[in-house]
């Protein structure tokens, strides 16, 4: 049986979520896409793990967001080397008034928090999930994403009372 072949099913369930996830964490589409890319070869990679994995999902997303991890780090470091800061270079061009104020909420927030928000609110994972991706404590994950809806819901106040 080709191994290649049973593995393009999963990436073609996954590929929407982890790269939706990683973009937002990135703030940049051509990263995420590639960050996304070096997720499905990691994966790829350790296939034979397949079998004992409950969760190919969480496994993804854990994948994707050590990935992250490291880019982050890495540009920090070049960041904090050349003592130069850009601004990310992706603005949403079709998010319009609400989805262009809960990007920049979200955008807003410190990528571990953004991280257990988004794999939390955004994804539909349990905090005990969103635990096991990031590697943080579960005490954690719930005080990032409690924070993250008190940071969301100051940020998106002037929705409130308004109707869709």
């Amino acid at each position: 049986m080709n191994r290649v072949c049973d593995f393009d099913p999963i990436v073609r369930a996954h590929q929407g979520a982890v790269r939706t996830f990683l973009r937002r964490l990135c703030r940049n589409s051509a990263l995420a896409d590639e960050l996304a890319q070096d997720t499905f070869l990691k994966a790829f990679r350790v296939r034979d793990r397949l079998s004992s994995v409950e969760d190919v999902r969480a496994w993804l997303m854990r994948i994707a967001y050590r990935c992250f991890l490291d880019d982050y780090r890495q540009e920090t470091r070049r960041r904090d080397l050349s003592d130069h800061k850009s601004a990310p270079d992706e603005t949403p061009v079709a998010d319009t008034g609400t989805q262009l104020d809960i990007t920049e909420a979200m955008n807003a927030l410190p990528p571990e928090r953004r991280a257990c928000a988004m794999l939390c609110l955004a994804l539909g994972h349990s905090q005990a999930d969103a635990a096991k991706i990031t590697d943080l404590p579960l005490g954690t994950v719930k005080s990032h994403v409690t924070r993250a809806k008190t940071a969301l819901r100051e940020s998106l106040r002037a929705y409130e009372g308004s109707t869709s």
